[in-house]
């Protein structure tokens, strides 16, 4: 394969005006080419569009009516040209070795549909008090390059959930028994700050975990001889 695939840098953006230049950045500065950067503008009412603007030609833009995270992902896929596809969040940062390891990986290992990496929080000033009582690495879909491929075989992201998303999806390739593999690199800083969904998605999280495990016991359920 060589440094010739292309790789295809999806950006789900609502309202991440603050970070959005700077996630673009790291992935600008990523040692891997060739890429793309996609943007999806899910519905902003801040500055994020004029920031979108300002970037011109140095990124792909779409907008769409406010529809969720995983609309804004699924809108991604459809228009990426590349054979490989990475996600991050736009209030995150990717280290500039990321794509290299990870492309590495799938051309030491062809069958390789998933790479994952490591993930460390980055807090804010103001919110450093939580940093105390939280874990110091978290995952999230920034960590993950995956083979286009998979997406035709297991379908795209469920766009009825708000926030699990990419939970869903990696437990629906974890069943399907799709070749997954896991660095140890941290390699993705994943900002914490007042507006994450994560800090502010209460019961919500609840409702979709149960949705989530009673669609996975199903599946098993159907799976049986």
């Amino acid at each position: 394969m060589g440094q010739s695939a292309l790789v295809s840098c999806v950006v789900p953006v609502f309202n991440g005006a603050l970070y959005l230049r700077e996630a673009i950045d790291s992935i600008e500065a990523q040692a891997w080419v060739p890429l793309e950067i996609i943007v999806v503008d899910d519905g902003s009412t801040d500055a994020t569009p004029e920031i979108i603007a300002g970037l011109g030609g140095r990124i792909r833009a779409l907008s769409q009516p406010n529809r969720g995270p995983a609309a804004a992902r699924n809108a991604g896929i459809a228009a990426a040209s590349g054979d490989f596809i990475a996600f991050i969040d736009a209030d995150d940062k990717w280290e500039p070795g990321k794509l290299a390891l990870q492309m590495a990986r799938f051309e030491a290992r062809p069958e390789l549909e998933i790479s994952l990496c490591q993930a460390r929080n980055w807090w804010i000033d103001g919110l450093r008090e939580e940093a105390a009582g939280a874990p110091e690495t978290m995952g999230g879909i920034s960590v993950a390059v995956i083979r286009r491929g998979i997406f035709d075989r297991l379908g795209t992201f469920d766009e009825t959930l708000r926030h699990l998303d990419w939970t869903e999806w990696l437990l629906r390739a974890t069943d399907a028994d799709a070749a997954v593999e896991t660095l140890s690199d941290t390699l993705v800083l994943r900002r914490i700050h007042y507006d994450n969904l994560s800090r502010n998605r209460g019961s919500e999280d609840t409702d979709e975990r149960m949705r989530i495990a009673l669609a996975r016991l199903a599946r098993r359920r159907g799976a049986r001889p």
